[in-house]
């Protein structure tokens, strides 16, 4: 453990000589079920070091976001078509048949037929 924290403490002098700017340290060590490992942050990725496994790498920032292939172009949403709930006059069709009355349904004509062709329910007529 005294051996990383020197390999961090030099390497954060080596940063600070670089950029000036001094990082914000992040180290913990400690034993869980009597298994020693320590952690810390180098930039962006954090570093699990275990005496059994070695060292592993987790990136703490999420991927850096893809850029775009060509230059996004702003389209207007559509008009809407019926804004006020009912449509416009010319995307109503003139051959379209009224609609029935109250108490009238659209398919009594297909109704009538089949009873013509097969009788009432019951085989009355």
């Amino acid at each position: 453990m005294r051996r990383a924290l020197q390999a961090r403490v030099a390497q954060n002098a080596l940063e600070l000589a670089r950029t000036g700017v001094p990082q914000k340290p992040f180290y913990l060590a400690g034993q869980v079920g009597g298994q020693g490992f320590s952690v810390h942050a180098e930039g962006e990725r954090l570093i699990l070091t275990r005496p059994t496994s070695g060292r592993e790498e987790i990136e703490l920032a999420g991927p850096a976001p893809a850029t775009p292939t060509s230059e996004p172009t702003e389209t207007a949403p559509p008009k809407p078509v019926c804004p006020d709930g009912s449509p416009p006059s010319d995307l109503v069709s003139p051959s379209e048949p009224e609609p029935p009355g109250p108490g009238a349904s659209p398919l009594d004509e297909g109704l009538r037929r089949l009873e013509e062709t097969f009788g009432t329910e019951g085989g009355q007529p």
